[in-house]
């Protein structure tokens, strides 16, 4: 038995071109930040703006059961995942890791908590009315 694939809205579809792309652009900036010429604050903290963003855009374009989330629960659920991922810098890294340079700074966590602000925000206008857990089915 063929089952058809759930039927995404076009808002739910853009969200999800946007928050591809959100995540695909951390791979040249990480690639701009070693190199001599950036050294500035905002290339430091994109990382931070653009995942967490990327990350609540795509888990609320998607079709399958975390599309029932509301905006406000989607958006707490990744600045959960987002802050975990940056205190988890604070252990101490075995082995082999332990040479990968990378620090836990407050302004990437400020960084991260700002997208997921700014991102709810922004999802809930895009949504409209059917951001909060409709799955955008007609």
């Amino acid at each position: 038995m063929k089952v058809d694939a759930p039927h995404v809205s076009r808002e739910r579809q853009a969200l999800g071109c946007v928050g591809a792309t959100l995540l695909l652009l951390i791979i040249p900036v990480k690639l701009l930040r070693y190199s001599s010429a950036a050294g500035s604050v905002a290339v430091g903290v994109a990382p931070s703006l653009l995942g967490p963003s990327g990350l609540l855009f795509l888990l609320l374009s998607s079709p399958g059961r975390l599309s029932r989330l509301t905006v406000a629960q989607a958006a707490t659920l990744v600045g959960a995942i987002s802050v975990g991922l940056e205190l988890v810098q604070l252990l101490p890294r075995p082995g082999i890791l332990d040479r990968v340079r990378y620090t836990f700074d407050v302004l990437d966590l400020l960084a991260t908590l700002a997208a997921v602000g700014v991102s709810s925000v922004i999802a809930s206008m895009v949504l409209g009315g059917r951001g909060h857990g409709e799955t955008g089915r007609r």
